[in-house]
């Protein structure tokens, strides 16, 4: 019998009581009233990142509601298993993993013609490495359920992998973005199916018709590779389904489940029954190109082009803003994720009294075909009772934003400039990133406590001329305490140059007090006011 991804347990799960499980995508509201589900505890971060954007877009292809309304009754009285495996079967053979048919985000054709690769070469880390002279890959087998993980996982992050090896539906890496939510009360836990469902969004909501009477449309597996040789197809939302957004495949793939055999999964290091130790691969699958939009992914538009928006280097408060709103600057405007527009448009959920809402964001800051790292960070939400509200605590935050921004740059060349004299090559080189990335994390929990006091202020003019000085103080011993720390004072060295540090820290502190920053928090010059 086929391992199939909708009727069997396969994803692991952590209990409310701590226990942990694997269940099938229908068991996600089982024991809501005594132990619910509370996490999804995949052996890697991106596969866990994966398993929530595959049962989100399960439950969105398969269970979107009518309206604001039925979703808000279905987040507070959740389905049955019952019914989601009702709603679940009727797309059931889209989800074998293995057979004669049709099988998940893999070729319909078995590619017997190509090298079979390590299961390994899955992996984000090492996809694609087996074709760029990588000889040492990991020769062990996954699970299935660990391999059908890796698949997802590579198929929805796919990123350049050589001529003709297509990036994923929203390129090479994509970030990704889902409302989660967190109870007041700390003895009180937030469920997988809250988390799952503040995801997925009402008919009203989506801009097309969620349901389509032909699965293949939303399933490119069901039907031969749209391939993409030279004078072959292009792929937009017009040509197929747009829900297919959540089950891309740019990559032709088919796994090898003939030459399996017992023994301990790569992954998780679990005994498995059956192996997956090797795949093959072909180039110039599906191209995906046009105005696709991700419900899950903030993107940014400059001329005709929608891109998605990608990590580039760690996720904090300075991306707060970009992720939270519709923006233009310039030549570039940047679009929030549909759910985070949702939540934002929400007046439901501000009745749902007791709980705290955030942002998580994650994905893997790519370099071209190899990852860099990957990135994930928790932002709040704001539900706010009027949009003036709403407006001017975003305005606000752009401002903090913007007055962080150049207290860093001042920061970062202040040091600089006690390192280096001004004509020393090592001056211009240094990128001083280390130092900047401290900044952002350090900072951080000082701004959201601004934002936060201004959001529950009763008068919010008051509370942003308050928060606004109280940052500047702020950032301002902070880059003092900041400056101090990297010149480092105790350890001068024969290089060192007291003057040189006494000089660029009495800079630093000056530009700290100039009409540029108070410009830029509204804080009036006390020479132009006297």
């Amino acid at each position: 019998m086929p391992h199939n991804l909708v009727t069997t347990g396969w994803i692991p799960v952590r209990y409310q009581d701590q226990t942990s499980g694997e269940i099938a995508p229908w068991q996600i509201t089982e024991h809501l009233d005594t132990n619910p589900i509370t996490a999804i505890t995949a052996s890697r971060a991106d596969f866990t990142a994966a398993l929530f954007q595959f049962l989100i877009g399960l439950l969105q292809t398969a269970y979107t509601p009518a309206d604001p309304e039925e979703w808000f009754e279905r987040l507070q009285a959740p389905p049955t298993p019952d019914e989601l495996r009702a709603a679940f079967a009727r797309y059931a053979d889209a989800f074998n993993l293995d057979g004669d048919g049709p099988r998940f985000m893999q070729d319909q054709d078995d590619l017997a013609g190509q090298k079979p690769l390590p299961i390994t070469a899955l992996l984000i880390e090492t996809a694609g490495s087996e074709t760029h002279f990588v000889k040492d890959l990991p020769r062990q087998g996954m699970s299935p359920a660990s391999a059908a993980m890796a698949l997802y996982t590579l198929q929805t992050n796919a990123p350049s992998g050589g001529v003709g090896h297509r990036t994923s539906l929203r390129g090479g890496g994509p970030l990704t973005t889902l409302v989660v939510a967190t109870p007041e009360d700390p003895n009180k836990t937030s469920t997988l199916w809250q988390t799952l469902w503040l995801n997925v969004l009402d008919q009203e909501s989506l801009e097309f018709d969620a349901i389509d009477p032909d699965p293949a449309r939303v399933f490119p597996w069901l039907s031969p590779t749209r391939t993409s040789e030279k004078g072959g197809k292009q792929t937009t939302p017009e040509d197929v389904h747009p829900l297919q957004m959540f089950w891309g495949m740019p990559r032709r793939i088919r796994l090898d489940f003939d030459h399996g055999t017992a023994g301990h999964c790569a992954v998780t290091n679990k005994q498995a029954p059956q192996l997956v130790s090797h795949y093959r691969t072909r180039n110039y699958g599906t191209n995906y190109t046009g105005a696709w939009q991700h419900t899950l992914t903030p993107y940014t538009q400059n001329g005709q082009d929608l891109i998605a928006m990608h990590p580039r280097g760690s996720i904090n408060y300075r991306h707060w803003l970009s992720l939270m709103q519709d923006s233009q600057d310039n030549k570039i405007r940047r679009f929030r994720a549909a759910v985070v527009k949702r939540f934002n448009a929400g007046d439901y959920l501000l009745k749902t009294e007791g709980w705290r809402y955030r942002l998580w964001a994650c994905g893997y800051d790519m370099d071209n075909m190899k990852p860099r790292c990957w990135f994930e960070s928790t932002l709040p939400l704001f539900s706010f009772e009027s949009a003036a509200r709403r407006e001017a605590i975003e305005t606000a935050a752009e401002k903090m934003v913007t007055a962080a921004n150049l207290f860093v740059i001042n920061l970062r060349n202040a040091v600089k400039d006690a390192w280096f004299s001004r004509d020393d090559p090592r001056h211009k080189s240094a990128k001083a990133e280390t130092l900047q990335d401290a900044f952002w994390q350090e900072t951080e929990a000082a701004f959201y406590t601004q934002l936060t006091s201004m959001s529950h202020a009763d008068d919010i003019e008051a509370a942003r001329f308050e928060g606004f000085h109280a940052w500047h103080r702020f950032l301002n011993n902070y880059t003092q305490a900041a400056f101090d720390h990297w010149v480092d004072y105790n350890q001068l060295s024969e290089q060192s140059h007291p003057r040189r540090i006494a000089e660029a820290r009495r800079n630093l502190r000056r530009f700290n007090y100039s009409k540029k920053i108070k410009h830029a928090l509204d804080i009036p010059d006390q020479k132009q006011a006297a």
